[in-house]
């Protein structure tokens, strides 16, 4: 079974469509790779969940099962619902407790994407820096990146390329389509 991996930002809005995509993947069979963070996060875990999905759902904490190293960010209900009803969580995904936590999130986001097919963002705004960078990771390691963003977004760090239209499960979005020059190199 492949796997997709979401990510955006903690301030994104509630959003009708990411729930749209999240139900779209799980009908096609496929499982879903998410973080821990209030916002993106939160709102594809609570839309897992939503439809009974948890199964399919694997999540990256940051934090402990005993909450240590959650932040002010975190989504500590979401993921604790998530564990409870069943879904497999990965404590600790960002290394430990002794790491800088901003190290630790990026190291979390990166476990979360590894082995995925392709990498979904929601995006509060086309210059989410935080998103933007697991983006470039993705790129990097040969992934498709689609992100859903009311305008086209900043190039995902460090990569040279576009966002080009496109959709993802049939739904419009932003694809990045990496320059002939990075393609050679990766």
């Amino acid at each position: 079974m492949s796997a997709i991996h979401f990510g955006g930002s903690r301030s994104l809005q509630s959003s009708p469509l990411l729930g749209q995509v999240v139900l779209a993947v799980l009908q096609s069979g496929q499982s879903i790779h998410a973080g821990c963070a209030i916002g993106a996060d939160q709102q594809v875990v609570e839309a897992v969940l939503a439809a009974g999905g948890q199964s399919f759902l694997v999540v990256f904490a940051v934090f402990s099962p005993s909450w240590l190293g959650a932040w002010s960010g975190s989504a500590i209900g979401a993921v604790m619902s998530a564990a409870r009803a069943g879904a497999s969580v990965v404590w600790l995904a960002g290394g430990a407790l002794s790491l800088h936590l901003v190290a630790r999130l990026i190291r979390r986001s990166q476990a979360a994407l590894a082995g995925c097919s392709a990498s979904v963002f929601f995006l509060a705004s086309p210059s989410s820096r935080g998103s933007l960078a697991i983006a470039g990771h993705a790129v990097k390691v040969g992934q498709p990146v689609f992100a859903f963003c009311p305008v086209v977004p900043q190039s995902p760090r460090g990569c040279l390329g576009q966002w080009q239209p496109s959709s993802f499960l049939g739904f419009p979005c932003w694809q990045w389509q990496l320059a002939a020059v990075q393609q050679s190199l990766i």
